[in-house]
């Protein structure tokens, strides 16, 4: 690959992100009935209502715990989960806790906020201190920077993985929808679709990732294998009705759950499988967003989700425009992604590593939430 398709499929996968987790934030936690009451379908960027008022286009902590992982594998591409656990904490400094906010991130889960509170505990001591065992899609929606990283190298792909993940979970099942991400964004890199993906290796990368969290954190068990099980039962009904395919999703992920899910609940096996489902089968990325977010429930990570994988296959320009528009982050990350351009292409040798962006990550997100605080005040929000 050349430089210019590389840029174009990682702008495409960060852009894909960032337009899902913000088109997703306003119908959060909310029904496929309360969406159509309200909007019809969903196709613009919304402002977040009360109680938690965001401002339309401004991304969630979805993107930020995502842009973190970026920043910490240009850092330190073989050993990111310090910087990564450093960078979370940073975030969470850069700005006043205030209604919605868990410092300077934005729509936080409960699981979340006790992984950042037990990290600020630690002082830097344990980058593994706030671990839960605990089976959200809270490794994958953050996971495609890895793949961004390391488009062909399965084995770096494979460590970074197990090293991050572990700044928040220790459950294979979690391990296992980041490995099934992480493959499809980086086929997408390296082919520009999503139709050739070969099934069998794509599920034996994500069990050989659940494998080995399982083994090197002692928690190997019945649910070990249970979202690559996941992931093949979706491959095998592909393609069929959208309908049924999201039933048969959740009927599986339910049978390994303590409560009823949705398809696109923020359990793993039926979030993560959704949008992977969805970014292969959708004809467009357009069109694959608006389904997803148009789903409710953790609506957000599920854009970003679909919009990772989908933006990584289509590329920059597959992105409409009027939704790239209207990112309060635009262009803010470029020089990210030009230091990933350089990695992939010059094939770092040793690990590489060192870089820092031109303004930290604390910086430009606390800096945007105060900007979103204005703007609430302005309007009474």
């Amino acid at each position: 690959m050349d430089a210019s398709t590389i840029r174009s499929r990682i702008t495409g996968s960060l852009d894909g992100l960032l337009i899902g987790d913000a088109l997703g934030c306003p119908v959060e936690m909310k029904t496929p009935a309360e969406i159509r009451a309200r909007y019809g379908t969903l196709r613009t960027l919304e402002d977040t209502p009360r109680p938690w008022w965001r401002p339309a286009g401004l991304h969630s902590d979805d993107s930020q715990q995502t842009i973190a992982l970026c920043d910490a594998l240009l850092e330190a591409p073989d050993a990111p989960a310090p910087v990564f656990a450093r960078l979370l904490v940073e975030i969470y400094e850069a700005f006043d806790k205030g209604p919605g906010q868990h410092g300077g991130h934005r729509g936080t889960g409960k699981n979340f906020r006790v992984t950042v509170d037990k990290l600020i505990a630690a002082e830097g001591s344990d980058p593994f201190a706030g671990a839960q065992v605990t089976a959200g899609n809270g490794v994958a929606m953050l996971a495609a920077p890895i793949a961004w990283r390391f488009p062909t190298e399965p084995a770096r792909r494979r460590a970074a993985l197990l090293s991050v993940a572990r700044v928040k979970t220790t459950d294979p099942r979690a391990v296992g929808a980041g490995a099934a991400l992480i493959e499809a964004v980086a086929y997408g890199i390296s082919y520009g679709t999503l139709r050739g993906i070969d099934p069998a290796r794509w599920i034996d990368a994500t069990a050989h990732a659940e494998q080995e969290a399982a083994e090197q954190w002692g928690t190997d068990g019945p649910t070990t294998h249970a979202f690559s099980r996941a992931l093949t039962a979706m491959l095998a009904r592909w393609p069929c009705e959208r309908a049924e395919m999201l039933d048969a999703i959740a009927a599986v992920a339910g049978a390994t759950s303590d409560r009823p899910v949705g398809p696109s609940a923020g359990y793993a096996l039926a979030s993560v499988v959704t949008a992977l489902y969805l970014a292969m089968d959708a004809p467009t990325l357009e069109r694959a967003l608006i389904d997803a977010v148009n789903l409710g429930d953790d609506a957000d990570t599920v854009g970003a989700m679909v919009g990772a994988v989908r933006g990584a296959a289509d590329g920059a320009d597959a992105v409409p425009k009027r939704w790239r528009e209207g990112l309060w982050a635009k262009g803010a990350f470029n020089d990210r992604v030009e230091a990933l351009v350089e990695g992939a292409t010059a094939r770092w040798s040793g690990g590489g590593g060192g870089w820092m962006p031109k303004e930290s990550l604390a910086s430009s997100e606390g800096r945007w939430s105060r900007m979103a605080e204005r703007a609430k005040g302005a309007l009474g929000k």
